[in-house]
């Protein structure tokens, strides 16, 4: 049996989300812009679902548009409501996820111009440097992830938010590791579009949203009038049932998950610093309880996850996104990490299920590994 410590990848369905999406899976369920009963049972129950996602994040169910995940979302933002007669910049970080990436690249190849924010040796945006950029650069849409799905960690959002003097400026984060783990209150960060993503919270997969204060000047899906004809398609009643479920747990469980995840990866990580020549990214800043980033000398990342898969243990060597790419992390090249500490890179991301046991016996397997590598090597890791 594996030991699944990939949790920023996806997270396994919380029993409550699936009890309450079964009645909407196991039942034919009417169509939510039907007029009849059963149709205006599905309209409530999509309604009540859309308001507990709002209360997550401290926004208004009017706000929420359900997407089929973090990435239509994110896609949404920067082609819909971007404005084609503002000459202003879209303003981003160089370490975001890539359905923030590639957006971005396709508005600079259609002529806008994009600026991407850098970050410091520890993977936070350099404060100082921002200040400038934004000042020189007043922008039309400012971006930065909440924090990072690889090292997990924090950005200065809010501190970013404070030094765009512009008010008609949409600024978004990609909250789709943060929800869930961390308390997120959109007014006081000054947020005006979040993006979530069900999976990542104990929801079902293929649900996502995006939550903004404002109309689209064009949509990514046309066709009927479904979301306030924000975004067309017949809505998938049981997954936005599951997504309002997820949410509502989250809310409740918040402060107790944030103490058990972070409990496992202290003590992970004390552990792990009595490895040979083990090096943590981002140790140095403020990062999501229950995310490890490492490096062990001379094991290559996928030769590591091979030998831990092998083991039972589920890990990953970054953004689940480009796992079948062999290449260093675009996260790490911003972060000026070298390209062979970087290829060697590995991600443990616990989750509600994880033990401190699980914890044991995978440091036990990491030292072990080592203990397989010629006396020569390990001596040259210390």
């Amino acid at each position: 049996m594996q030991t699944y410590i990939d949790h920023n990848a996806t997270s396994p369905l919380h029993p409550e989300v699936l009890e309450a999406m079964l009645p909407y899976l196991s039942n034919p369920t009417a169509n939510a812009s039907s007029l009849h009963s059963p149709g205006r049972q599905a309209r409530s129950a999509i309604e009540l679902a859309r308001g507990q996602v709002a209360e997550l994040v401290n926004s208004t169910p009017e706000c929420v548009i359900f997407t089929s995940g973090g990435s239509e979302a994110n896609n949404l933002l920067f082609k819909g409501y971007v404005d084609p007669d503002d000459q202003r910049p879209v303003v981003s970080s160089e370490i975001e996820h890539p359905s923030v990436l590639q957006p971005l690249l396709q508005l600079e190849q259609s002529g806008y111009r994009a600026i991407r924010l850098k970050v410091n040796s520890q993977g936070q945006v350099d404060l100082e440097a921002a200040q400038k950029i934004l000042q020189e650069n007043n922008p039309q849409i400012f971006s930065v992830m909440l924090a990072n799905n690889e090292t997990g960690v924090l950005q200065p959002v809010q501190e970013l938010v404070h030094l765009i003097e512009s008010d008609d400026c949409l600024t978004h984060s990609d909250a789709t590791q943060s929800v869930g783990k961390l308390p997120i209150d959109m007014k006081q960060l000054g947020l005006s579009a979040l993006t979530m993503s069900a999976h990542k919270f104990q929801g079902p997969q293929g649900i996502g949203a995006l939550i903004v204060n404002r109309k689209p000047r064009q949509v990514l899906i046309s066709g009927g009038e479904q979301e306030k004809n924000r975004r067309a398609g017949t809505e998938n009643v049981a997954m936005i049932v599951g997504m309002g479920k997820a949410a509502r747990i989250a809310a409740l469980e918040i402060e107790h998950k944030r103490h058990h995840l972070s409990q496992l990866r202290e003590v992970f990580e004390s552990k792990l610093a009595t490895l040979p020549g083990v090096v943590i990214f981002g140790q140095g800043a403020e990062r999501l309880p229950n995310t490890t980033y490492f490096s062990l000398p001379y094991y290559h990342g996928e030769t590591l996850l091979m030998e831990l898969d092998r083991a039972g243990f589920a890990l990953a060597s970054g953004s689940a996104c480009h796992s079948e790419v062999t290449k260093a992390s675009h996260v790490l090249e911003a972060m000026a990490v070298n390209d062979d500490l970087a290829l060697n890179a590995v991600r443990a991301s616990f989750g509600m299920s994880n033990t401190l046991q699980e914890v044991d016996a995978l440091v036990s397997k990491l030292q072990d590994l080592i203990n397989k590598l010629p006396a020569i090597i390990r001596q040259a890791a210390v």
